[in-house]
């Protein structure tokens, strides 16, 4: 089942804090159950931007937002997956057991054995160790392996592949906006915060029917703000210059939010807005982690408003499912969230841009590992 597989790959190696160097990585032989991706695109997500700037943690190769073609396939992987040497896939960052309770469940995003924050020796692409053999974990690389345990998705030809590296954010949006936060016809929604994953959940609300989509930010989030009308949000707010909660009332005739989503930097005061931006018996969705305990959050208003919160984390098999045909559809111009291109050389300039360290307007950068490189 297998083409001529390389035997080593040029890769970008996170190798410390704000650190990344250019290396040559081996290429094992792929075994009965793996595969070996040739990754055409790899998305930089806002948690990468969250870890390159961490100390303490051990050499890897960065990238988890993966889309690329199968380059060599044992013949058991072949037969699990579904898939061909030559199919253009979709990697999902999760590397599930598939027999815990949450596997079993659907709902193997929740795996311990690919949660990182559980275990610091769990397996996940993007974050596993460049000493965990092979090392080819990430997709800031030319090929990746593909584990036994890995997920994958096909991509539809209609979407190109820097668009199809979006496919996680745009999944995390739509799971975020409708699979967990009951977005729909007659449903007034709130999304405080316009990154990818913002856009996602401005997406996500407007194909599952949502009529009010309010999509929030700060004064340095108007291009993005601008985007968001484009994929569907209805008003946008500027809330340095505006009062939200008196915008959404005046926008809902009092009613305020049947969903607010919050995307946005965790703090009290966010949490707060967000819960006086809600209606009663409306749904809270937060889906961030501010990395401390948060103090003077007004619990009281939570109860007397019979709030449901809930907290969530990345996505379905079937939000990415979603995703890609919204993608291939043409009914929502993604190719405005795609800002930046860089090759291999370029991994520690698109992370830092998706900070907002560049001066430029990027939403979502794309690293092309094969970029001003020979195939």
């Amino acid at each position: 089942m297998n083409s001529d597989v390389p035997t080593a790959t040029l890769a970008a190696v996170t190798t410390g804090r704000r650190r990344t160097e250019l290396r040559t990585l081996p290429v094992p032989p792929v075994g009965a159950n793996e595969g070996l991706l040739r990754v055409d695109a790899a998305g930089v997500c806002g948690s990468d931007v969250v870890a390159y700037d961490k100390e303490g943690l051990p050499e890897r190769v960065m990238g988890h937002e993966n889309v690329g073609r199968i380059a060599a396939l044992g013949e058991v992987a072949a037969r699990r997956w579904g898939v061909a040497v030559g199919d253009r896939v979709v990697v999902e960052e999760y590397l599930p057991c598939g027999h815990c309770h949450f596997c079993r469940g659907s709902e193997f995003r929740l795996c311990l054995g690919s949660d990182p924050s559980h275990d610091p020796d769990a397996l996940r692409y993007g974050t596993t160790a460049l000493a965990r053999a092979p090392g080819l974990w990430g997709g800031f690389s030319q090929y990746l392996r593909l584990h036994e345990r890995s997920v994958l998705h096909a991509v539809p030809d209609a979407v190109p592949d820097p668009h199809a590296a979006m496919a996680l954010p745009i999944a995390n949006g739509y799971e975020w906006a409708y699979r967990e936060g009951g977005a729909g016809p007659g449903k007034a929604v709130v999304v405080i915060g316009p990154g990818q994953q913002g856009l996602g959940c401005v997406i996500g609300a407007h194909a599952a029917g949502a009529p009010v989509i309010v999509a929030a930010g700060r004064r340095g989030d108007r291009h993005r703000l601008e985007v968001a009308r484009r994929l569907g949000a209805t008003h946008t707010v500027c809330v340095d210059d505006t009062d939200l909660v008196d915008e959404v009332a005046a926008i809902t005739g009092g009613a305020m939010a049947d969903l607010v989503i919050d995307t946005a930097a965790g703090s009290a005061a966010v949490v707060n807005q967000s819960i006086a931006l809600a209606r009663k018996r409306g749904t809270l969705v937060s889906a961030v982690s501010a990395g401390v305990p948060l103090d003077g959050v007004d619990f009281g208003l939570l109860s007397r408003k019979y709030l449901t919160v809930r907290g969530v984390r990345g996505h379905s098999y079937q939000a990415v499912e979603h995703a890609l045909a919204l993608m291939a559809s043409g009914r929502y111009p993604v190719q405005e969230m795609s800002s930046l291109t860089v090759g291999l050389d370029g991994v520690h300039e698109a992370i830092l841009a998706t900070a907002g360290e560049s001066g430029g307007e990027v939403i979502h950068a794309t690293v092309l590992p094969w970029h001003g490189l020979p195939d």
